[in-house]
């Protein structure tokens, strides 16, 4: 699943919008928006999770609460610049094949107006063709599901990780240790060296970065102090589930919740820990597993707690309750 099942992100996708939005100049670090629990697209009304209001906030404090409403407001500003949210989530490893050192991965989806409307086309000359009614079951199972074009609401989804989005759990680690590092596209690998039969050295396995993205380092800075809020500040969406952990004050994280109907939610989670000598990102993904704060979060926690040898061992299941 590591690397062949792709699936939305939820919330996890929110650093990758929040890059593509002060990179394109849609907003600045300061910038805020006013988040009232509504957001209008046409005749739908959508909302914060379990109806939060968050109120005046800029990115930073966007992150930490995990606001839909901010993002969805960046998804919106987005469309109308074009596939700019879509290609900065590729520059950033989404949608891509990493270039791990196994076979079987797979690229993932990230959905552009291109893709939805020539999908959409398609499915229109099947439909005529095949003599069924759009719209209809019959048309489903004989043409697909792209039953319409791209839409403004297309991009707000996309930018809190719903909608079409199919992405792996590697992709999204690789897509958080390029922002971490300044904008090092790292290709995550398994093997480290060859050994003969008697365990001499024959060859050590080298693994240059991919390639390598420029961005502000005043945007990363932004993003990262979001996300350490999220994990430790009060309000913060995991700062529960670490509130006693060691390596607390080091810690970058993010919650994500991924409607997948009719099956439960999908819980995500990835963190990173800035520490001196042992640094790590950590992307957890729980099928069926809830919020993000409530099964993801706690796994991921048990990986750092593993890492750093830290002896507690018990799972504690977050509170939070945000997409």
């Amino acid at each position: 699943r590591a690397i062949a099942a792709t699936y939305p992100t939820g919330s996890t996708f929110k650093p990758i919008t929040a890059m593509a939005a002060l990179e394109e100049g849609i907003i600045t670090p300061s910038s805020t928006i006013y988040d009232d629990g509504s957001f209008e697209l046409g005749d739908r009304v959508l909302r914060n999770a379990e109806g939060a209001v968050n109120g005046l906030l800029a990115l930073p404090g966007a992150l930490t609460v995990s606001s839909d409403l901010f993002f969805y407001e960046l998804g919106l500003r987005m469309n109308a610049r074009g596939p700019v949210l879509q290609r900065w989530a590729r520059r950033l490893g989404v949608g891509r094949r990493t270039g791990i050192d196994i076979p079987g991965e797979f690229g993932g989806l990230i959905p552009d107006a291109d893709w939805r409307n020539e999908g959409y086309d398609d499915y229109i000359e099947c439909t005529e063709k095949g003599n069924v009614t759009p719209g209809t079951t019959a048309a489903l199972y004989k043409c697909g599901g792209i039953e319409r074009p791209w839409s403004a609401g297309d991009n707000v989804n996309l930018a809190v990780g719903q909608g079409d989005l199919q992405a792996t759990p590697l992709q999204l680690a690789t897509a958080y240790a390029t922002i971490v590092n300044g904008g090092k596209v790292v290709r995550p690998h398994l093997g480290m060296q060859i050994e003969d039969g008697g365990g001499r050295l024959v060859e050590e396995l080298r693994t240059p970065a991919r390639r390598r993205i420029e961005f502000d380092d005043g945007h990363r800075q932004a993003i990262m102090a979001g996300l350490h809020g999220a994990a430790t500040a009060s309000g913060g969406t995991s700062s529960d589930v670490f509130a006693k952990s060691p390596y607390r004050n080091m810690l970058y994280g993010k919650t994500g919740t991924a409607e997948r109907a009719p099956n439960p939610d999908q819980s995500w989670y990835a963190a990173y820990v800035d520490h001196p000598t042992k640094p790590i990102v950590v992307v957890t993904t729980i099928e069926r597993g809830g919020w993000g704060a409530e099964t993801a979060a706690p796994a991921a926690r048990l990986i750092l707690n593993q890492w750093f040898d830290v002896r507690d061992r018990e799972f504690r299941a977050g509170s939070d309750q945000s997409q």
